[in-house]
């Protein structure tokens, strides 16, 4: 099995190695192992707010990159009304548990495929939680709208490129980021874009996940961007309205490769090339917080593959938090 770290992948590794082991090595679509399959499903699941932001990041994406790319006004009013659409096909979509249909995939669904936490639980999102969501989805948009100083840095680029993934090897293993938006102000000098849908600073972790964009872009043979400090690296904050530049040299590879090569080496002493039938359960450990169970979509799952009385009360204390 050849390892994968992105930022995501390496935060839920020092969180939860068991919800590593369930989100990065058990899901499979296709394996006829239940686990597995259960896997995948719980993988797709995502909280309010998770998807809130997926909803933005889909509709500047799909409605508002390719307007931007063509020179031409953004109907903002169209944007957010399909948007609002979308949100309430895919929510229905997960009310119904469409997901578990036989023979339902995502490419079969589509834009509609969806599986929110709360469904999965079994629990109701009250009226009011699903209007907050709308709210903060057309405020984000709205916030998008109005970013002069982002739109006359990325106003005229020619070609973008949105949700683009980025591949290197690196210590053995892929390191993978995912850019929300790429363009070119000129023969070797990007911008990267960092749509951020939460509230508040995000602090040293915006810093470092858009260094690995500019690390990424450095090394990768079809982009061979010369200087650390020739990316320009733009977070827009879309429930503030905030956009922040960080900025990037050698000093910040230095001190991100010393993260990526140190995660990179925890996740190989404990996975190695094994595959999926190898692995060892128990080796992964158990979450650092009691919050982290709280809202792990894997939960069940966890507390489910426990083989001794004992194991299955540390999961289930651990999971329950302070219920306990």
């Amino acid at each position: 099995m050849r390892l994968k770290w992105t930022f995501s992948t390496h935060r839920c590794f020092r969180r939860c190695q068991r919800q590593y082991f369930f989100r990065e090595i058990a899901a499979s679509h296709n394996a006829r192992n239940a686990l597995r399959r259960e896997a995948f499903i719980l993988k797709q699941a995502k909280g309010l707010d998770l998807w809130r932001g997926l909803l933005v990041h889909g509709a500047i994406e799909s409605q508002v990159i390719p307007r931007l790319e063509e020179n031409v006004p953004i109907p903002w009013d169209e944007v957010m009304n399909k948007t609002l659409a979308a949100a309430h096909l895919q929510f229905d979509f997960s009310a119904s548990a469409k997901h578990r249909e036989e023979g339902m995939t995502k490419s079969k669904a589509g834009d509609a495929y969806c599986v929110l936490l709360p469904h999965l639980r079994g629990e109701d999102v009250s009226t009011e939680e699903f209007e907050r969501v709308l709210a903060e989805t057309q405020l984000a948009l709205r916030n998008l709208a109005g970013m002069e100083e982002l739109w006359r840095r990325i106003t005229g680029r020619g070609r973008y490129w949105a949700e683009l993934p980025v591949c290197v090897a690196y210590a053995g293993a892929r390191v993978e980021a995912r850019i929300d938006l790429l363009c070119f102000r000129g023969p070797g000098k990007p911008i990267v874009v960092e749509w951020k849908t939460y509230a508040g600073d995000t602090g040293g972790d915006a810093r470092l996940q858009t260094a690995v964009y500019a690390w990424v872009l450095c090394r990768h043979k079809k982009w061979a961007i010369k200087n650390a400090a020739d990316v320009e690296l733009l977070e827009a904050q879309l429930l503030s309205g905030k956009l922040i530049e960080h900025r990037c040299d050698d000093r910040s590879f230095e001190e991100l490769e010393d993260l990526i090569y140190r995660g990179i080496g925890e996740m190989q002493a404990l996975v190695g090339e094994k595959q999926y039938a190898d692995q060892v359960l128990h080796d992964f450990a158990f979450a650092r917080s009691p919050s982290m169970c709280v809202y792990c979509a894997f939960r069940e799952l966890c507390i489910g593959t426990q083989t001794t009385a004992v194991e299955a009360h540390q999961a289930a204390t651990t999971a329950q938090g302070m219920l306990f």
